[in-house]
């Protein structure tokens, strides 16, 4: 009986309570009119509800870039199998013409073959090497394994060792490092009983790399490759001013002393060079970053045996022609005499783009006077006459100065000896880095 009482008492005084806690909920209703939603005629329902705050994700003890070497000691020394019959496939191709893009089909030749990649695991650091199959255009992926080739902005898919791969399947799985084999077949002469016969021999060379993907692609590679190309602006410096070069274009002046405070020219030469225009009018921030994230992954190794149609080689796509010219007129330096060893050396190559710079600006010496090295576009000009053949530059120039025409880049025709297309974009390209360098900088319209 005494128990009922208390029960009674007890549950008499909670509801009293709880009438109070109404009350006063709907007296503050009326002052925070958001809260008079809360109250009505409905039924309340009181859910107690235990919130965990999340925990953070754990800091991983390792880096990607210690991952990347990682990576690549693992694949040294892979043998891959490569097949003998050439498999054609087609691969659209995008350039931008005006505002358009423009769409063609490219053709292309290479036999079955085999291909490692190093994927990591960016959930638990561990590092897996498994073997692909590219069949013609085709992917063929080891069992349980669901990997992509991705297609860049302009229509590039397989790109020899640095092809963009995405793994689907398993998850959390990044490719990091490939080794790409690439045959060479040629045909080499042999005696066999008393006749010349030509038999065709094979070379293969297993090109290792750590290729660009969006998966890879981050802020801690992108200084990486900023980092670095700045270590080896300053180590071509020091070896310049270490071997006493004298600048050609101001008589009795160490070229080291001539750009010292230059030297900020130079770290733009690898980010124009390996950039592509289409892209970069797509997207400029991302091709740019895209291009350190491989200088970054890649070292020394990034762009190194990268040679285009023109046979321009090396991350600052020097020309064979040229860079004899250069060995021959600076001696002191003492570059690397062979062209495609001197164009993969990125400390070699990138005296030898200081010393172009300087056999350049000897030029517009002669054509603008020695006054033209406090003028704001010194490194348009210098720019310029390094992609393409600087009478063009000094033509442009001539004609802007003559004319007073604004922007110099267009004061002459390219059908009239002046700047040519690829040389009007790679300055597009320049004018966006210098204003990332320097944002106060008004960029002339393109």
């Amino acid at each position: 009986m005494i128990r009922n009482i208390k029960y009674k008492l007890f549950f008499s005084i909670v509801l009293g309570l709880s009438v109070l806690v109404v009350y006063a909920l709907r007296v503050s209703a009326q002052e925070l009119p958001i809260l008079a939603n809360i109250f009505s005629n409905k039924e309340i329902r009181v859910v107690a509800i235990v919130s965990a705050s999340p925990s953070p994700s754990p800091t991983p003890l390792w880096t990607m870039p210690e991952k990347i070497i990682q990576a690549q000691n693992l694949l040294k020394n892979m043998e891959l199998k490569v097949g003998n019959t050439q498999i054609e496939y087609k691969e659209s191709r995008f350039s931008a013409v005006g505002d358009k893009l423009v769409s063609s089909s490219k053709s292309f030749k290479e036999p079955e073959k085999e291909i490692a990649l190093a994927v990591l695991d960016t959930a638990t650091g561990e590092i897996k090497v498994i073997k692909i199959i590219k069949r013609g255009g085709d992917l063929i992926p080891p069992k349980g394994w669901s990997i992509d080739v991705l297609q860049r902005p302009n229509g590039i898919r397989w790109n020899g060792r640095n092809t963009a791969f995405q793994v689907n399947i398993p998850e959390h799985q990044v490719v990091i490092a490939d080794v790409y084999p690439n045959e060479t077949d040629t045909k080499v002469a042999q005696k066999k009983n008393g006749k010349t016969i030509y038999v065709t021999q094979r070379t293969i060379r297993y090109d290792l790399y750590s290729p660009y993907s969006p998966d890879l692609h981050s802020s801690e590679l992108v200084k990486s490759g900023e980092d670095y190309t700045n270590t080896i602006i300053k180590k071509a410096f020091d070896d310049l001013r270490l071997a006493g070069v004298k600048s050609r274009a101001m008589s009795g002046t160490l070229v080291a002393d001539l750009f010292a405070s230059r030297s900020y020219f130079f770290k733009h030469i690898p980010l124009l060079e390996q950039t592509d225009l289409t892209e970069f009018q797509i997207d400029p921030k991302n091709t740019i970053d895209r291009a350190n994230v491989l200088i970054g992954a890649n070292q020394d190794q990034a762009f190194n045996i990268t040679c285009n149609s023109s046979s321009a080689c090396g991350w600052l796509q020097f020309t064979p022609n040229t860079y004899k010219t250069i060995v021959k007129y600076y001696p002191a330096a003492k570059l690397i005499k062979d062209f495609k060893n001197g164009a993969s050396d990125h400390v070699n190559s990138m005296k030898a783009a200081i010393l172009l710079y300087d056999e350049n600006l000897k030029g517009l010496f002669r054509t603008s006077g020695q006054q033209i090295l406090s003028d704001p576009k010194l490194e348009e000009y210098l720019a310029a006459s390094y992609n393409g053949a600087p009478r063009h530059a000094y033509a442009s120039l001539k004609a802007a100065i003559l004319g007073g025409i604004k922007d110099w880049i267009d004061a002459v025709g390219p059908q009239k000896a002046g700047l040519r297309t690829e040389t009007k974009g790679y300055l597009v390209k320049l004018r966006y880095l210098q204003q990332q360098d320097n944002p106060s900088l008004t960029s002339i319209s393109k």
